[in-house]
């Protein structure tokens, strides 16, 4: 009993530690005899993002919120994509750079099952490869029609003037294969490596197709179709057809005119134009061609009196 009330009678003297407190480590409930002052202070913990402005690493995980929220709750990624595109990615449509698509615009007016010879233009935009082409198609009756090749090949030469270079996606329905460039056919979609500003031969080969679609970028998105008015227009860019019909009164025979023809829809280069019409024709020349409009003289060969004529023009700026 002494020895106890000794002891109870004896100062308590804590055994301090002089190491900071640890921050981070395993839970552990310790064993060091030294005890820390009530006045001691953490370290700050640099491995965590401070509660005001942080900035995370790595791949950070957020709630999602239900759709239509509209609060200061962060929009995750989840959230973002299904309220634009209802959760589907490639719900997205890209832009495409080829024209015609839908194969729905036939300016030169081929006739379905025709033999095309190499390089020779079926629809707009559309022309036979090196070892000829012949297809088949119905009149479309919506956006797009599908149409068969059943021999040789199918091109497209996409204009580079409008490609930034970079990996390009080409994609379409049907049974067709299809390649850019020089690259291997294959099923739909396939991509490919396309020189900024290079011009682009887009190819396929025997079997259905119809929306063709080609993209920058390593995704196939879904195919748009243009308005009639716009697929148009950007097929006359490179091919269109136009009519002027000319009367008058000639005072003798011999008789030559000279007139002018606006194009409505600017070309993409100098159009080579070929003239067709109704007799009496004596067409002469073809001058000042622009992507705008040109000239042209016309010897009208008839007595004096009235003449009439009927003329047909083919511009062509195609690749």
């Amino acid at each position: 009993m002494a020895e106890i009330a000794s002891y109870a009678n004896t100062a308590y003297t804590p055994n301090y530690s002089a190491a900071p407190p640890m921050m981070d480590g395993t839970a552990a409930p310790g064993v060091a005899a030294a005890v820390s002052r009530g006045d001691h202070i953490h370290p700050s913990d640099l491995t965590r993002a401070p509660l005001a402005s942080p900035t995370f690493t790595g791949t950070p995980a957020a709630p999602t919120a239900t759709a239509g929220t509209n609060s200061t709750q962060i929009a995750t990624t989840a959230y973002v994509l299904n309220a634009v595109t209802g959760g589907t990615a490639a719900a997205i449509p890209g832009a495409s750079y080829a024209d015609n698509g839908g194969f729905t615009i036939n300016q030169r007016a081929y006739t379905s099952g025709a033999a095309l010879t190499a390089g020779s233009y079926g629809h707009d935009r559309w022309k036979a490869g090196a070892g000829g082409a012949t297809y088949t198609f119905a009149a479309p009756s919506g956006p797009s029609t599908s149409i068969t090749i059943t021999a040789g090949t199918l091109q497209q030469i996409i204009e580079g003037g409008a490609l930034a270079g970079g990996t390009y996606t080409l994609s379409w329905t049907g049974t067709a294969q299809g390649r850019i460039g020089a690259g291997s056919y294959a099923a739909s979609p396939v991509s490919g490596s396309v020189t900024a500003g290079a011009n682009t031969t887009i190819e396929f080969n025997a079997g259905t197709l119809s929306q063709v679609k080609f993209e920058l970028g390593s995704l196939a998105t879904p195919w748009v179709a243009l308005s009639p008015q716009q697929q148009l227009a950007a097929c006359q860019r490179f091919y269109q057809t136009l009519g002027q019909y000319v009367a008058g009164y000639a005072s003798g025979a011999g008789l030559t005119i000279a007139a002018s023809v606006s194009i409505p829809v600017a070309m993409r280069a100098t159009p080579t134009v070929v003239m067709t019409g109704s007799a009496p024709l004596n067409l002469n020349s073809v001058t000042s061609v622009a992507g705008s409009g040109f000239l042209y003289t016309q010897g009208i060969a008839a007595a004096a009196g009235q003449w009439a004529i009927n003329v047909g023009y083919n511009l062509s700026a195609d690749l």
